[in-house]
């Protein structure tokens, strides 16, 4: 029988990106090389049909915490599969293109370790919130008011294996599966968001894919509005996270795309879709805000 029980589950969903992948592995083992392999596992669940990613199992055949498995799913549903192969008394998401820093691994373990009694549910945002700091909040509305739409961030996902286990089946959105298993977690006694600056984010060229528009302007509020209806969050609450996305971060994607064009997202139907779940002027809002962008971007850089 298998013993292992480590108290972190790295969880990497994998889809190519050969590169940035290694580059994440050699991150993580090299510069927390001091941390016992015991303590910690590393879950390569890769989607892609011709299984690129398995052949760095060759070239990290020493790390005995290093699994690799094949998901038979799609796109962005590898993000659930993952956590389904973990062992850990803590899932945690991370995507593939994030970099550890020095003393990272150190910092997460430790901080399951102080967690776990209370299975405080917590979400790391690496410094995006601007406040460098850890914070803890009493219920779920005041929390999530504080994520805002970095709720929605993959990389800053995590759950406790015991509650993993115990939620039962859920229907998970197929561009965020990892938020539809998050807000079930409402119930938590203590929440906790970690803004320390942990990762480095290798960037990746013209990114682009799905239609990351229609993400936040349609699947991903939907999950919003509904934890809203489930009285999971108030009102204040939602509208403050529509309120955000529409003032930031659809801006920035426009910025991305048509300004600076480093990403090359689909928009079809973007128009169309703000109107759902936003405000009529959302459209024009989004665009105004725009010419704030490079401002908060300059700050974050500074700050």
């Amino acid at each position: 029988m298998n013993k292992f029980k480590p108290v972190l589950s790295i969880c990497i969903p994998c889809y190519k990106r050969i590169n940035q992948v290694r580059n994440t592995l050699n991150s993580i083992y090299e510069a927390n090389s001091e941390i016992s392999m015991d303590d910690y596992e590393v879950i390569l669940s890769d989607n892609d049909p011709e299984m690129e990613v398995k052949t760095l199992m060759d070239e990290f055949s020493d790390k005995i915490n290093l699994f690799y498995y094949h998901a038979d799913c799609e796109g962005f549903l590898n993000s659930y599969h993952v956590l389904t192969y973990a062992k850990g008394k803590l899932l945690k998401l991370h995507n593939s293109q994030n970099l550890f820093q020095k003393g990272a691994l150190k910092h997460l373990i430790e901080e399951v370790l102080q967690e776990k009694m209370n299975k405080t549910l917590m979400f790391h945002t690496n410094g995006f919130l601007g406040k460098k700091a850890i914070c803890k909040y009493g219920n779920f509305n005041d929390f999530m008011n504080a994520l805002s739409y970095w709720s929605s961030w993959s990389g800053g996902f995590s759950i406790w294996k015991e509650d993993f286990d115990a939620m039962g089946k859920i229907e998970l959105n197929a561009l965020f599966p990892h938020t539809s298993v998050f807000l079930t977690q409402y119930a938590a006694k203590v929440f906790l968001i970690d803004d320390t600056p942990i990762y480095h984010v290798q960037r990746i060229a013209k990114r682009g894919g799905h239609n990351k528009f229609k993400a936040f302007t349609i699947d991903y509020p939907s999950l919003i509005v509904g934890s809203y209806m489930k009285g999971h969050i108030s009102l204040n609450c939602k509208d403050s996270i529509l309120k955000d996305i529409c003032t930031q971060y659809l801006p920035t994607l426009l910025f991305n795309k048509y300004i600076v064009r480093i990403e090359t997202f689909d928009a079809t139907g973007y128009r169309e879709n703000i109107k759902r779940y936003f405000p009529k002027h959302a459209y024009w809002t989004a665009w105004m805000n725009v010419m704030f962008v490079p401002f908060r971007m300059i700050k974050r850089k500074l700050f």
